[in-house]
């Protein structure tokens, strides 16, 4: 796991390397707040969440821009017993900015964030448990103004080494203001 996020961190320095020298540098934070719905794939259930998430973030270019996150979900109740998880971490973005004037921008994303699952099985003590999950996915943003953007995103999220979850996919929907 420590080379996986080694190769993502030394990947991500090339990208911004090669971006920076192609185009002029320029500096553009963000902060950003999405609702997200999540179907989980799980040995015994399949559960789904409701989260919402905070992001900080930058554009260094029209191409490439680094986003941190941190997601908190509702609870997921079924049978008596509950769970739900936060999850924060760090996404890379490439943009890809379509017509004249740069309204509507494919992008894709990658990143590792840490998620912290808290189970309470019905009748039992509750406990948590944790890993690392790998994100990738794309989606669409539309500028509103030079200030002002919304995305539309979806993701898949693979979680190891929580007990019986493998994998989540996450559809987002979310807002962005631009510090111009």
């Amino acid at each position: 796991m420590k080379y996986k996020l080694s190769a993502l961190i030394l990947l991500t320095a090339c990208a911004f390397c090669n971006t920076a020298k192609a185009q002029d540098f320029k500096y553009i934070p963000y902060i950003g707040l999405d609702y997200s719905y999540l179907d989980a794939n799980a040995k015994s259930a399949s559960p789904y969440y409701n989260s919402g998430s905070f992001n900080l973030g930058t554009k260094y270019n029209d191409y490439f821009g680094t986003e941190l996150f941190y997601q908190q979900s509702a609870d997921y109740k079924k049978h008596g017993s509950k769970s739900s998880y936060r999850a924060y971490g760090l996404d890379i973005n490439a943009y890809l900015p379509l017509g004249c004037y740069h309204t509507v921008e494919l992008f894709a994303t990658a990143g590792a964030g840490e998620y912290v699952f808290k189970f309470n099985p019905q009748g039992t003590k509750s406990h948590n448990e944790s890993a690392v999950g790998y994100r990738w996915g794309g989606g669409l943003i539309y500028n509103i103004s030079e200030n002002i953007s919304v995305r539309a995103a979806v993701r898949y999220i693979n979680l190891d080494l929580i007990s019986d979850y493998d994998y989540m996919t996450e559809y987002s929907l979310g807002i962005r203001y631009y510090f111009l």
